[in-house]
């Protein structure tokens, strides 16, 4: 068998929980950038010349934390060892986990169907890297993770990576 190297990478699309924050975040820099406008109102101090300062810190504030919101998952198959990086914005890289497939008990569509495995109530963390809840390719994967932990993966392979892993657990995998 040969080498095998996939990758395949998803971007998680926004949810209702980061639109308000990225609401409140964009009022949050609204109020800092009048803070100077405020506080010559209220003491009557004039600390006006501070306005452009807080207008750029706040605005460049506001776009770091405005991309890091926006989340990528890069899956990396290599020999049978799954990857699964993070990346926020576009710019910051972090490898959330490595495991191994041929650890996977199961490896199947999260479709009801195989309700009964992912709903099981011996799974104690549950790791979702999948685009959006609703995405029409997820796949679930159950194994023990390095801590001993049940666990539940949810992501969205490529054709390619579920050829990958069909080297490595054919008999584990359900379609």
């Amino acid at each position: 068998m040969g080498d095998v190297f996939v990758e395949y990478m998803v971007a998680r699309k926004p949810t209702a929980k980061i639109w308000s924050q990225k609401f409140f975040l964009s009022a949050a820099a609204v109020i800092a950038m009048l803070l100077p406008i405020f506080i010559t109102g209220m003491t009557g101090v004039d600390v006006t010349m501070l306005l452009p300062f807080t207008i750029v810190g706040a605005g460049w504030g506001m776009i770091i934390l405005f991309r890091r919101l926006n989340l990528e998952f890069e899956y990396i198959v290599t020999n049978g060892e799954m990857d699964v990086d993070r990346i926020m914005g576009r710019r910051t890289r972090k490898r959330m986990f490595t495991v191994d497939c041929r650890n996977f008990d199961i490896l199947a569509p999260y479709k009801p169907e195989y309700k009964n495995e992912y709903e099981s109530q011996t799974i104690s963390n549950v790791v979702d890297v999948s685009s959006h809840t609703e995405a029409p390719g997820r796949w679930f994967a159950l194994y023990n993770a390095k801590d001993g932990k049940r666990t539940l993966l949810i992501f969205e392979p490529s054709e390619k990576m579920l050829e990958a892993f069909r080297k490595y657990i054919r008999s584990k995998i359900k379609s």
